[in-house]
């Protein structure tokens, strides 16, 4: 049960373009938007920074802007999160066996050395204190320059306002992205938790 109430998506009718294209890319209306629609200059920010980090210009592929939320989302324990970015990262293509294994992605055939250090500085930024080193910095110097490395701190750090979000405001999780988290995610840990 949520926290707080959400708004209804017809009380935010000035957002419409900005729902169409979020359901366009989850396959739903993530209930956070209509939460945060309860202060609309927030939901404008929010979407903002979401539309330049995700989908702006840059260096990253989509499958790195979606795994990097991901591994963010597992180390910070939000359950919602973790469920999304499981059932954005199948919508858009990462292979089911990437998914499934993003816990061992240190050790896991199939993530390249560049995923491997890129996962490892995001899973180390969410550890409180943030534990990420300057040997994890020469590992991802070593596939990315500076401009990537700050959209991957960017993701990152966006992510780090959703996990909090969520898991504080115990978001309702939409019933496409939990029926796919209990399908795929359980033998992970993953559960519904206060997101039901």
């Amino acid at each position: 049960m949520p926290r707080v109430q959400p708004k209804s998506e017809g009380d935010l009718a000035e957002f419409k373009q900005m729902f169409g294209e979020l359901e366009e890319f989850f396959g739903f209306l993530p209930n956070d938007y209509l939460t945060m629609g309860r202060k609309p200059a927030l939901l404008a920010a929010v979407g903002e920074l979401t539309k330049v980090v995700v989908f702006g210009p840059g260096q990253l592929p989509m499958s790195l802007r979606l795994l990097v939320p991901y591994i963010s989302s597992r180390a910070a324990g939000c359950m919602y999160c973790i469920a999304h970015c499981a059932v954005l990262a199948d919508r858009h293509g990462i292979e089911a066996e990437k998914i499934a294994n993003i816990h061992s992605y240190a050790t896991h055939p199939s993530f390249t050395p560049a995923e491997r250090a890129a996962l490892r500085v995001a899973e180390r930024a969410n550890y409180l204190p943030n534990a990420v080193t300057d040997e994890d910095f020469n590992e991802l110097r070593l596939y990315f320059d500076d401009d990537a490395i700050v959209e991957i701190v960017a993701l990152i750090s966006m992510m780090a306002f959703y996990n909090r979000w969520n898991d504080t405001m115990a978001t309702s999780l939409e019933r496409p992205a939990w029926q796919y988290a209990d399908r795929t995610l359980g033998q992970t840990g993953w559960t519904l938790s206060k997101h039901g």
